[in-house]
């Protein structure tokens, strides 16, 4: 909090991300992602990495409650200085706060699993079993999130390749069709280059899936398919690798119902059905 009693600018935008219109989103994700260089950015520097236009960068900064890009930069600067002298202080060998961190990362994995249709999944886990290719997209964080997803899938039988390059996702994702899957992955749903990966796999035919907080996000726009991470209360600023029990569950889950083991009982339990129906 700041000493007027609002949010400071980093969790503002965090919390902020799910209802801004798409330019906007990608702006505050990076902001937030990336507070220490916004900091030394002129509003031009930021404009171009975001694709946002100038004038949006000002008005989301009014919207923070700022008069323009200087006075939120300075904001911003005395929050992150306010957060580097608390965290030295507190350092991290406060049992509580240890112990707060794990329980956060615990319900995070709990909550996905209790949001977490197995119907969606098990019908996700049989549309990705045939596929001739999978392959897997996620930026920063999420990029090694693709690669233990590709993993976890390799071990149960499926063609699975994670990629961390943006132009070559975008590249082989032009030749993906029908009987390909495109698996994108972003806790907030609107990194660019996740979205334009799956934009490009989904207008060549592939089947997406999309693995997100934000179902309406514009992540989710472009897959079939929406997998839901929970939202955890560990701001994203804070360094935090908090994304990655969550999507390690649900990538075992897929994993588990797409194995051909699944698939037998699956079969067996079908078979058994149909059985009890005829008697």
């Amino acid at each position: 909090m700041t000493h007027t009693g609002r949010p400071g600018p980093l969790a503002y935008l965090e919390a902020s991300i799910p209802s801004l219109p798409n330019a906007l989103a990608r702006t505050a994700l990076y902001i937030v992602e990336n507070p220490e260089k916004v900091v030394r950015f002129s509003l031009k520097d930021l404009s171009r990495l975001c694709r946002a236009g100038e004038a949006s960068i000002v008005r989301l900064c009014q919207m923070s409650g700022f008069n323009g890009f200087s006075d939120f930069k300075l904001a911003l600067a005395g929050e992150l200085a306010v957060r580097d002298t608390a965290g030295t202080e507190a350092a991290p060998r406060d049992e509580h706060q240890l112990l707060t961190l794990a329980g956060e990362l615990a319900r995070s994995v709990t909550h996905t699993a209790e949001g977490l249709d197995l119907a969606l999944a098990q019908r996700v886990a049989d549309r990705l079993r045939p596929m001739r290719r999978i392959d897997i997209y996620g930026s920063g964080v999420s990029g090694i999130i693709a690669e233990l997803f590709s993993y976890r899938l390799l071990r149960s039988g499926l063609n699975a390749h994670a990629f961390r390059d943006a132009a070559l996702a975008h590249e082989v994702a032009n030749g993906l069709g029908p009987h390909s899957a495109a698996l994108a992955i972003s806790d907030s749903g609107v990194t660019l280059n996740t979205v334009d990966f799956l934009r490009t796999a989904r207008a060549a035919g592939a089947y997406c899936v999309a693995i997100t907080c934000h179902p309406r996000s514009a992540l989710a726009r472009h897959a079939d398919v929406v997998l839901p991470m929970a939202k955890l209360n560990i701001p994203a600023y804070g360094g935090y690798i908090n994304a990655v029990p969550r999507a390690v569950y649900i990538a075992e889950a897929i994993a588990a119902l797409a194995a051909p083991a699944a698939s037998a009982t699956a079969t067996a339990s079908a078979t058994a059905t149909a059985a009890r129906s005829d008697d």
